[in-house]
């Protein structure tokens, strides 16, 4: 429909404007889209980053579930929501959001290396380090030289 191709326009444009790290005109266009389509989750899922990234994190949980409720199987919008969950000290909830993203989206090194993030502040470092592996080995062989890296500075 013209309405959907005028959200993944608008979603391309948000994207090339992240890209020119231009953040307003992200910001724009990912709003665009999504008064184009409310069901977009790739514009949903890309505006939450943004606001999570501004220190919005209610209106990012919001825009990450949109993006689950269009994607039930977008692992990584999940793992984001389970980030600003933590920033509002809902551990619980956090966890249960970075559990659902491995669950949804097992083949996705990025919801791993997030929920690790997440296992380390908590202060299990054995978990955290499983879950980097289990990254490095989904990674592409670049991301996986970087969580590589980040596995030495562990002891690993």
């Amino acid at each position: 429909s013209a309405l959907a191709a005028s959200a993944d326009e608008e979603w391309a444009r948000g994207l090339a404007a992240l890209e020119a790290n231009d953040v307003v005109a992200a910001m724009t266009a990912f709003t665009a889209a999504l008064e184009a389509d409310p069901a977009h989750a790739e514009a949903a899922y890309e505006r939450g980053r943004l606001l999570l990234r501004i220190g919005e994190p209610l209106h990012a949980i919001a825009d990450f579930t949109s993006a689950v409720l269009a994607n039930p199987a977008h692992g990584r919008a999940y793992a984001r929501r389970g980030e600003a969950k933590l920033v509002l000290k809902d551990d619980h909830g956090a966890r249960a959001d970075f559990d659902r993203a491995v669950e949804v989206a097992p083949g996705d090194y990025e919801v791993f290396v997030v929920r690790s993030t997440s296992r380390m502040k908590a202060g299990d470092l054995p978990a955290a380090i499983a879950d980097l592996e289990t990254a490095k080995s989904l990674a592409d062989p670049k991301t996986a030289e970087v969580i590589s890296k980040m596995l030495r500075k562990l002891g690993r």
